[in-house]
């Protein structure tokens, strides 16, 4: 059973489920892979049309994450690397990116991010068809952020389908998941998103 408070972003940082993002790199010491990689989601530096302060980046992400309960968050905003971030879902992180994860993260390096959080995402799905008796089935990731804090936390927003449905309609979810330790994952709840009607 979900309670509310899996939900909600926990900003206590001593409680091992808070979700504080801090800075990795500042604008112009990132080394250039992270450069490159900033460049991804929200350009080049100098092309950007916001140029706000690192205590303005740093309130703006904290104010998007806990609005959206960490699902969405407009990176192209921010010339910070913070260690909340999008990934990159048609690359490997591990080689493209080897600065972001740590050795204990062996599983996501061997795999883009499509087929890592595809996974996760089909086995979340699979525990909530289990729970509220649905038949949904995953269609594709759109997006996934991951929180690289005390414990990997990821934020995987995917498409699902719904087979009960005559016009075949997709829906759109959610799912919170912890990657402890390395290996050990923990689904936290998996819902469609907010302000959409399902019926199965």
């Amino acid at each position: 059973m979900t309670t509310t408070d899996e939900y909600e972003i926990c900003s206590d940082p001593f409680d091992p489920k808070c979700v504080g993002p801090c800075t990795i790199y500042r604008p112009g010491a990132e080394p250039e892979g992270a450069k490159r990689f900033l460049e991804k989601f929200r350009g080049k530096e100098e092309d950007m049309i916001h140029n706000y302060t690192r205590d303005e980046e740093y309130y703006l992400i904290r104010e998007q994450i806990k609005k959206s309960q960490g699902f969405d968050v407009d990176f192209s905003m921010f010339r910070t690397l913070f260690d909340f971030y999008p990934s990159i879902l048609d690359e490997s992180h591990s080689r493209n990116y080897p600065w972001i994860l740590d050795e204990s993260h062996s599983t996501m390096n061997q795999e883009t991010g499509r087929d890592y959080f595809g996974r996760l995402a089909k086995e979340a799905i699979a525990r909530y068809n289990d729970r509220d008796r649905t038949s949904f089935e995953v269609v594709e990731v759109k997006k996934a952020y991951i929180y690289k804090g005390s414990r990997y936390t990821y934020f995987i927003t995917f498409v699902v389908k719904n087979p009960c449905d005559d016009d075949n309609q997709t829906k759109i979810f959610q799912a919170k998941v912890r990657n402890v330790l390395g290996t050990e994952i923990v689904h936290s709840f998996c819902r469609q998103k907010p302000d959409q009607q399902v019926k199965c």
